[in-house]
């Protein structure tokens, strides 16, 4: 995932050649090493979440209810089969629900949300099939301005007006929900506020017209998102917001930012496992520790430079004085 994420960086910061940037999204790049390092501390965490909670029922504890959400993106025919026996594994495992869903949870009972990003035709035509034969609720966001558009991919695209208003039977069984992932795919964090806002306000109002019926749900293209970023979307009328680092979900019923945790058809049965019971959840966390560690280094790079540019200042008392103003 992290390849993915720096692949992505790239095209948002601009450092991607200039006929790739316009129209095309970053390849998932998988660094199967770093993968295999996440895969083993998720199953030690798992194991541990496991021995917790064995001990807290043993006691006598009230188990509480869990929720997780996952997305994909694309399956091509080829991983159709591979993604018919993680929806049975879903359905085994947990109940899935919609990503709108606001009604308490049931506690002792395990949830999931699934959705997809970006709109991919390759998306509705392998993976909805199978999720309607076991009534398993997505939500597609979508790139409104991209609608029909290749994105650089050879053979899939993303979801044409006409492609979306065929969807208009799932829509109203409450099997297909429809959200938006802004018109372009920026990246909100990196535009200046008039910019974000047309992104968020003109992707709405797109899908509202192609598909005659509102659009309540959004979500953070690259999985950048901030402070600054949720409340314009607040603004903006949206009534849930969704992210790309994995975290427990709807804890609240009426939870606004809601994490996510990437899946693939091609993940591993126990990686699946994994994703789907929340061993992912200390990601986000060793992030933020990483990130904190390498600020601190920064700091005490920067001042140790400051020092070593500083000449010393020999005074009357032949001492040196380092750094000091000496009293006239």
């Amino acid at each position: 995932m992290e390849n993915f994420q720096e692949a992505q960086k790239l095209q948002v910061l601009g450092k991607m050649p200039e006929s790739i940037q316009e129209n095309a999204l970053p390849l998932f790049v998988q660094n199967r090493a770093l993968r295999m390092v996440k895969f083993l501390i998720s199953t030690v965490f798992y194991l541990l979440r496991l021995a917790f909670r064995a001990l807290s029922r043993l006691l006598g504890q009230r188990q509480p209810s869990s929720a997780v959400s996952i997305y994909y993106h694309q399956v091509f025919p080829e991983q159709r089969a591979r993604f018919a026996r993680q929806m049975d594994y879903l359905q085994r495992l947990t109940e899935p629900i919609r990503a709108d869903r606001t009604e308490p949870l049931r506690a002792g009972v395990r949830y999931a949300m699934v959705t997809t990003d970006d709109g991919w035709s390759s998306f509705v035509e392998n993976a909805l099939p199978e999720m309607r034969a076991r009534n398993i609720p997505v939500t597609i966001f979508v790139i409104a301005g991209r609608l029909g558009d290749s994105m650089g991919e050879a053979a899939d695209h993303i979801m044409s007006d006409t492609e979306l208003r065929a969807l208009a039977p799932d829509l109203a069984s409450g099997l297909v929900t429809i959200g938006s992932h802004t018109s372009t795919h920026a990246c909100l964090t990196t535009l200046n506020r008039s910019d974000a806002w047309r992104e968020v306000t003109e992707s709405r109002a797109r899908l509202e017209q192609v598909l005659d019926r509102t659009v309540n749900l959004f979500c953070f293209p690259f999985s950048m998102e901030n402070a600054e970023a949720v409340e314009l979307c607040r603004a903006a009328g949206y009534e849930r917001v969704f992210g790309g680092r994995p975290a427990p979900a709807l804890r609240d019923p009426h939870e606004y930012l809601i994490g996510r945790m990437r899946a693939d058809p091609d993940d591993g049965m126990f990686e699946f496992h994994l994703k789907l019971m929340g061993a992912y959840d200390w990601v986000p966390f060793a992030a933020d520790l990483k990130r904190r560690i390498f600020e601190t280094l920064g700091r005490h790079r920067r001042r140790m430079g400051s020092l070593k540019q500083q000449r010393p200042i020999v005074a009357a008392d032949g001492l040196e004085h380092l750094g000091q103003t000496l009293p006239p």
